[in-house]
């Protein structure tokens, strides 16, 4: 992978642990609504995970040979 394609991965991984988050309050907010069975958890994991390998390999591509 290079750089640019990285920077994507930490984009959406940020942006998946956002959208997970915004989802975690409105399951809170609403217990009973049809966002509220959905694995938010999950995806606030996935979401982290991403943006975490994408910025270890986008420090190792910067650091260079």
């Amino acid at each position: 992978m290079d750089a640019h394609t990285t920077l994507i991965g930490l984009a959406l991984g940020l942006a998946l642990a956002a959208l997970a988050a915004a989802g975690d309050w409105a399951r809170r907010r609403a217990p009973l609504a049809w966002h509220a069975h959905l694995p938010w958890n999950g995806l606030a994991f996935v979401g982290v995970a991403t943006a975490l390998f994408a910025a270890v390999h986008l420090f190792t591509l910067l650091r260079g040979p």
